[in-house]
Order: structure tokens, then C-alpha cells, then sequence
């Protein structure tokens, strides 16, 4: 029988990753600013299904602000931003989803978001299944995501763990534009970014 891929921690090289993702995006002038909570137990979507089912969601967003960016020309810029997933003991699946909403388009994002879940779960109704939160200091809001970190390296990272339980299949997602080769491309080093300023 085939083991079940998964993860009961974020690595510290993820952790990292994510942590230099929310900095690369501060210091190129588009700070992650809105934390998407989905509660995907309340939406019938099982643990096991829960990783492909938000990719999808993931993947619908995206080709709406491209079509906002590309053929309406609108000023959005790239689609930055990280999931994480969590399953605590006794509590909902869920995925944290850190994204940068453009000026004057969250509420925009915010319907684009629930409509693209309600076709997908073919729900007409959310509830609270979906929640948004402006996220003014994305440094703490990266702490807050990342708490399923791997406990031997929280203090590392000058952070508390907390066990988020297992998760099937990938834990945690950069998007391209401010995951590793983005950054290795714009020549972005962590000790630059430090040398500028701090993540609130």
C-alpha cells in the first residue's frame, strides 16, 4: 500500500523561504496586505482533497488577474503571494492564503475569491467559510501563517510553534514572482534587505 505524501511540520528551509517571500515583496514595493482564511472543512472538502481542491481555486484567481493585468492593462503586477495549510487537533482543515491585494481593487479580489469557491463547491451560500483581514504588518502576519513550524527551529525564527497537524500532500506555496528565482533574478539577499529596513 503507497504511503500518503504529507507533512506534520514546516521545514525551516519552507519557513525561510516564506519568511525572505513577505520581505522580497516589502522591499520591492508590494507588501503582501491581505490574509484570506478558508475553512475548507466547513465547505465538505475532505483532508485529503483539500490540497488539489485549492490549488484549483489558487489557479482560477490567477487567470483572472492576468486577464485584469494583461488584457485590460490593468496596473495589478504580478499575483504575489503564499498559502499555508493547517489541520490542528480537533479543529477544521483550513488554508491561510497571504496575498497583495492591488489599490483599490480588494473588494474586487474579495468577489473574485468567493465566486471562484462557490463554483467550485457549488455552494450559493459561504457563510463563514471565507474570511478577510487587511494585514498592515505583514512580518507578524507571516509569524502568524508559519506557526506550524517545526518546533526545534521556532526560536530560530524568534517565533512560538504550534502543531498545525498533519497535512496531505504540499504544506506550504510561494507564487513565482517573490519565491527563490525571483529573487536569485533581482540579485535580493536577505542581509540587503535587513541593511534597509526590518519586516514590521
Amino acid at each position: 500500500m503507497a504511503t500518503k505524501w504529507g507533512s506534520r511540520y514546516i521545514g525551516p528551509k519552507q519557513a525561510a523561504r516564506a519568511f525572505h517571500a513577505v520581505r522580497f515583496a516589502n522591499d520591492n514595493g508590494r507588501p503582501l496586505n491581505l490574509l484570506i482564511t478558508i475553512e475548507l472543512t466547513s465547505l465538505g472538502i475532505s483532508p485529503e482533497a483539500a490540497g488539489p481542491f485549492f490549488q484549483k481555486l489558487w489557479q482560477r484567481v490567477g487567470r483572472w488577474w492576468a486577464y485584469q493585468r494583461k488584457t485590460k492593462c490593468r496596473p495589478f503586477g504580478p499575483f504575489d503571494c503564499y498559502a499555508v495549510h493547517e489541520h490542528p487537533n480537533q479543529g477544521p482543515r483550513h488554508v491561510h492564503w497571504f496575498v497583495r491585494a492591488p489599490e483599490g481593487a480588494r473588494t474586487e479580489l474579495e468577489r473574485i475569491v468567493r465566486s471562484r469557491l462557490e463554483k467550485l463547491t457549488g455552494l450559493a451560500c459561504l457563510d463563514r467559510a471565507v474570511h478577510f483581514l487587511d494585514a498592515t504588518k505583514p512580518g507578524g502576519v507571516a509569524k502568524y501563517t508559519l506557526k506550524g513550524v517545526n518546533p526545534a527551529y521556532a526560536d530560530h525564527f524568534h517565533m512560538e510553534a504550534s502543531d498545525q497537524g498533519f497535512i496531505h500532500g504540499r504544506r506550504l506555496a510561494i507564487s513565482r514572482s517573490i519565491g527563490a528565482s525571483a529573487r536569485l533574478k533581482a540579485g535580493w539577499t536577505r542581509m540587503q534587505s535587513l541593511r534597509k529596513r526590518p519586516v514590521n
